[in-house]
């Protein structure tokens, strides 16, 4: 979703070069236009551009177009917008103003009540220059001042007013060595330093200065000020902003600052990519006994006895984070004979589930720990007493903070928009939570073991995948989208269904070309209509038990003359002999349920490099965001 940041210093200087460099660092929440807003000589300019702050703006040029003077900067504020009201143009690019000019806001969220306040302002004599939700919250604090309530009052009463989702930062040129935040449903923190505050939706933007923040809680606000030669924030709750609160400072130590870097790779999605069997390794570290062939999550220590006694899961979970969750629950129902119920979290919240609480738990899994839908249907649950899970990658995420109890991903940073390590850190505590509630249903030590060797192997055979596949994959994505191919399947049987779901998304966020994704068999039933020689199939078939059927379902996409990539292992490939098909090979394993974490890889690199061939940004497709923070 969008990206925030706010900057107050007791030091004056010229804060334009750090407001640009820490929204470069939240280009993946959204980059359809950015801008930033400045008090300088006692009145509020700012700057917006259509696109991302990399490509738009150069410090020198926009300070000098802002008219910093060598005097410098208290307080600046910065965004970066993913449009969601408004077609994204200079005119719907934040910071938007009040009338007077002397309000600058920068919004993360979604005001959905804003059509009917529009209504009240324009009917009160406001006029908006703005097709957006946020151009309200301005023009709502300047009627308010106009009553008589104070900036920082007037700020509070509007946001007590916002129905939706908001992140907000304010500057006032009347107040200049202050910098108001709220925060309702939106993620927002400030990094905090000897001589200056730093605001941001996430860290990611703070880090290359401090890594010491304090977050706030929905509902809550920071009054972020200059006063005696120094800085000091206040913290209370929107409705009782009169009783202030103590809050502790969080430092982070489990995030390498190496994430916020390409280092050798050309993007941060082949980057990303490269550090999936670390990724793998690192989040199954220290989880598991081999002596006893259990998991060990600590997180979920105190519901171990819940987790015995369920007779049923459920997920929900959106994107990425619901075809991790797929394969999950096949590992789950295969593993601890328990059934699961796989949601998605848009769809979850708005039915009814007929189980009841207790018998079923539920796990909640997001990278960001903040997507809206699915913390929307945490909420829910607990509303109807379920007992609630997190699999989420941020600590501390709206989240991690709404679930009785979890397990945090160990994905690091991920920069990339179209998700890969959070994905493959999702995939691991998925086996780690399988083997776990198998334990408790009958699994044997020596049937715990057996898997967990096996699983202790996966990070070398991604390596050896990696790096045995990617000139091939590079040389057929570059074929291919030479010759034009539209029509893109991905096919699969079992355990490998989730990952052609998976692979089909990953294809159409970075080509943005329309793609399928069937299970084998249903092939007969309706897709088999659109394969022909301008149409590609990408098969996931290793050598497993229904490596046979599988044979004869490629058999079938060959006789209608369709083009064929067959993705297998070394076993599966001693036992293709049909011509016309191109063959992945990835490592033969012992556990067929250890394929996914193989599988995957590949057909990442497919789609990043089919994007590549046709020029588009990996990085920042077109129309996404990181963090869907929105409904």
């Amino acid at each position: 979703m969008c990206g925030i940041v706010g900057i107050i210093t007791s030091e004056k200087r010229n804060l334009v070069p750090e407001i640009i460099s820490s929204l470069k660092n939240l280009e993946y929440r959204g980059y359809d236009s950015t801008g930033i807003a400045i008090i300088n000589t006692g009145e509020i300019r700012r700057v917006h551009r259509l696109g991302a702050p990399s490509d738009v703006f150069v410090p020198q040029q926009i300070s000098e177009e802002l008219g910093v003077t060598s005097d410098g900067l208290s307080v600046a504020i910065g965004h970066n917008r993913w449009a969601t009201h408004g077609k994204p143009s200079e005119e719907n690019a934040h910071p938007h103003f009040d009338c007077t000019d002397t309000l600058a806001i920068v919004h993360n969220g979604t005001i959905l009540n804003h059509e009917l306040l529009r209504k009240e302002l324009i009917a009160l004599g406001h006029t908006f220059s703005s097709t957006t939700d946020t151009e309200v919250i301005p023009h709502l604090i300047e009627q308010k001042i106009k009553e008589g309530s104070s900036v920082k009052d007037a700020f509070l009463d509007t946001a007590a007013c916002l129905d939706g989702s908001f992140g907000l930062a304010l500057i006032s040129s009347n107040e200049p060595d202050r910098l108001l935040l709220a925060k309702h449903g939106s993620p927002l923190l400030f990094g905090v330093l000897k001589d200056t505050l730093i605001a941001a939706s996430s860290s990611n933007a703070i880090l290359a200065y401090t890594n010491t923040f304090i977050t706030l809680a929905d509902g809550e606000y920071a009054d972020l000020s200059i006063g005696s030669g120094n800085v000091s924030y206040k913290i209370g709750t929107i409705q009782d902003r009169e009783n202030l609160i103590t809050k502790e400072t969080t430092t982070i130590t489990d995030h390498s600052r190496e994430d916020m870097s390409m280092g050798e790779y050309e993007s941060f999605m082949k980057k990303e990519i490269h550090e999936q069997p670390s990724v793998f390794r690192t989040t199954i570290l220290g989880r598991y006994d081999e002596t006893t062939g259990d998991a060990v999550l600590g997180g979920l220590i105190d519901y171990e006895d819940m987790l015995r006694h369920a007779r049923q899961v459920i997920t929900v979970a959106c994107g990425t984070a619901h075809n991790a969750a797929l394969v999950g629950g096949i590992l789950i129902e295969t593993l601890a004979n328990l059934p699961v119920r796989n949601e998605i979290a848009s769809e979850f919240r708005y039915k009814k589930v007929p189980i009841s609480p207790e018998e079923a738990i539920l796990f909640a899994v997001s990278q960001s720990g903040e997507t809206a839908d699915t913390l929307e249907s945490v909420k829910e649950a607990r509303r109807k007493g379920y007992t609630t899970f997190g699999i989420v990658n941020v600590v501390g995420s709206a989240i991690a903070e709404a679930v009785d109890a979890g397990v945090y991903a160990r994905a690091g940073f991920e920069i990339g928009v179209a998700s890969t390590k959070a994905f493959i850190a999702q995939l691991a505590i998925f086996y780690l939570l399988a083997i776990k509630l198998a334990r408790e249903r009958g699994m044997t030590p020596q049937e715990g073991q057996s898997i967990l060797n096996e699983l202790n192997k996966i990070p070398n055979l991604m390596i050896k995948t990696l790096e045995t596949t990617e000139s091939e994959i590079k040389r057929l994505a570059e074929n291919y989208a030479s010759k034009g191919i539209r029509t893109i399947n991905f096919l699969g049987r079992g355990i490998h269904v989730p990952i052609c779901i998976e692979a089909s998304l990953k294809f159409k966020e970075l080509t943005y070309l329309e793609t399928g994704s069937y299970p084998l068999g249903e092939l007969k039933h309706g897709p088999i209509a659109i394969i022909d020689n301008n149409a590609l199939s990408i098969i996931i078939m290793p050598h497993d038990d229904l490596f046979a059927l599988n044979k004869n379902s490629l058999e079938q996409v060959l006789s209608k003359g369709g083009n064929v990539i067959v993705v297998t292992d070394e076993l599966g490939a001693q036992n293709l002999v049909l011509q016309d098909i191109e063959v992945i090979i990835i490592p033969t394993l012992k556990n067929q349920l250890l394929y996914p974490a193989l599988e995957i890889l590949p057909l990442q690199l497919f789609a990043y490099h089919y994007a590549r061939a046709l020029g588009n940004n990996v990085d920042k497709p077109r129309n996404l965001a990181k963090s869907v923070t929105v409904e």
